[in-house]
């Protein structure tokens, strides 16, 4: 039995690496729409589409969301959070005040 070609494939969804054989790289393309994913994402993915009853495009999508959602920087997040107060803040201290009676 000839030995496949092994190659490394990124996912398309989390960025791990991942060695497969070229003909399970194609595979998995096929099934994902020319996106290669790895075995996690696979089964999120399948996840996604059972529970919602959507095809394999809008479940990539909804999962790739929810993984750039959940593994946000922290401090970003935080200092995103101080900004819009900071906005909201000054917004509503330069707006007229309603008069008092």
């Amino acid at each position: 039995m000839a030995s496949e070609v092994v190659k490394k494939a990124e996912c398309g969804c989390c960025g791990i690496w991942e060695e497969c054989t070229t003909g399970y790289i194609g595979w998995v393309q096929e099934r994902f729409g020319g996106v290669w994913v790895c075995g996690l994402c696979e089964e999120a993915i399948k996840d996604e589409q059972a529970r919602l009853g959507v095809g394999v495009e809008v479940a990539l999508r909804v999962h790739a969301t929810f993984r750039e959602a959940a593994h946000a920087d922290p401090a970003a997040r935080i200092a995103r959070s101080i900004l819009q107060l900071i906005k909201k803040i000054l917004s509503s201290s330069l707006s007229p005040k309603a008069s008092l009676p």
